[in-house]
C-alpha cells in the first residue's frame, strides 16, 4: 500500500516555471512563482534539482495520476508544485510534491488519508516509509520519494522534506472536530478527517448510496476505539444545517447504522464487534449522556 500510494501521491508532468534563486543556511532554494508560495530547495544533502519544476492544476493532475487524482480533489486541490532532484552516482532520482490543498484543515486530511509509517518531525506532522515521506504543514501537503531506496537517499528525503517545511511561513490548525472524538480507547493513527463518502470508504464501506448526506460543506471524523466490552469505528460528522442533519439521521437509520443527533452533528458507529458496543461509543461522543 505505502509503495503504491507514494506512486499516487507524486506527480510528474509538463509546464514549466521561473523561479527566483535564494540561498538560505546549508540548501540552496529558489521560490516557484512569488513570496507566497513554498520556497523549495535547490540542492540538499547532494541531490540537486533537475530543471525548473513543474506546476498542475486540477484539470492536468489527472494526465498522470490517472484514476487517484480524486483523492485530492476530495480535499478540494488546487495545485500542485513538482519538482525532481538527482543525487550522486549509483543514487535513485528523488520527487518533490507539494500540493496546496483549499484550506489547513484538507492538508490534514490528505494527510490522514494514510498513516502508515515512522513518525517524524518535519512540518506539522510527518510521516517516512520504504522512502516515501508525507507531512503537512499550512494548507499544503508534501510528499518525497526516492525512486530507489538506500541510507543515503533516506537522509536525502528527510532532508530535502525538511528543509522545505522550514521555509514554510504559514502554521494551520488540526480541524476542530478531530478534539471531540473521545479519548478513552482511541486509536490515534487511525484517525481520518474527510468529506466525502469515498474517502470514508478507504476506511469503512459502505458503498456509495451517501445515506450520511457527505459533501464539500461536511465535516467528518472517523476514528477506530478498542474498549475492554468491545470496539468499532466511530464518526462525528457536522453538517451545514439541521435539514441535512435529520436527513443523515434518516438514511443511517435505514442503512441499519447505530446513530445519535445533537443539533447539526451526527454521530455514529461504524463496523461495532460486537454490536452491543456502538452503545458505549455513541454515548461517549455526546460526553456520556
Amino acid at each position: 500500500m505505502a509503495c503504491q500510494w507514494s506512486r499516487i501521491l507524486a506527480v510528474v508532468g509538463v509546464g514549466f516555471f521561473g523561479t527566483l534563486m535564494a540561498c538560505t543556511g546549508d540548501a540552496q532554494r529558489s521560490d516557484l512563482s512569488g513570496t507566497a508560495d513554498p520556497v523549495l530547495p535547490i540542492e540538499v544533502a547532494g541531490w540537486r534539482s533537475v530543471d525548473e519544476g513543474q506546476i498542475y492544476d486540477t484539470e492536468s493532475i489527472y494526465s498522470y495520476i490517472d484514476g487517484h487524482a480524486e483523492v485530492y480533489m476530495a480535499y478540494g486541490m488546487v495545485r500542485c508544485l513538482s519538482r525532481r532532484y538527482s543525487g550522486p552516482e549509483g543514487e535513485p532520482d528523488i520527487v518533490l510534491d507539494l500540493f496546496e490543498q483549499a484550506s489547513a484543515a484538507d492538508a490534514f486530511g490528505v494527510f490522514t488519508h494514510d498513516r502508515d509509517g515512522e513518525d517524524v518531525d518535519i512540518g506539522q506532522g510527518g510521516l517516512f516509509r520504504h522512502g516515501w515521506l508525507s507531512f503537512w504543514k499550512g494548507h499544503w501537503f508534501g510528499s518525497v520519494y526516492a525512486e530507489g531506496e538506500s541510507a543515503a537517499s533516506k537522509d536525502a528525503v528527510l532532508a530535502l522534506g525538511r528543509a522545505t517545511a522550514d521555509a514554510m511561513r504559514e502554521v494551520g490548525e488540526v480541524p476542530p472536530l478531530v478534539a471531540e472524538l473521545p479519548t478513552d480507547g482511541l486509536d490515534p493513527r487511525s484517525v481520518r478527517f474527510f468529506h466525502t463518502q469515498e474517502i470514508l470508504n478507504g476506511v469503512v464501506y459502505l458503498g456509495y448510496e451517501n445515506a450520511l448526506q457527505f459533501g464539500p460543506e461536511v465535516d467528518a471524523v472517523v476514528g477506530r476505539y478498542q474498549r475492554p466490552k468491545g470496539g468499532g469505528w466511530l464518526l462525528l460528522v457536522d453538517y451545514p444545517d439541521e435539514v441535512t442533519t435529520e436527513l443523515a439521521e434518516g438514511g443511517a437509520i435505514e442503512a441499519g447504522i447505530a446513530v445519535r443527533r445533537r443539533g447539526s452533528r451526527l454521530a455514529a458507529v461504524l463496523a461495532p464487534e460486537p454490536q452491543a458496543a456502538g452503545d458505549g461509543l455513541l454515548a461517549a461522543a455526546f460526553g456520556g449522556e
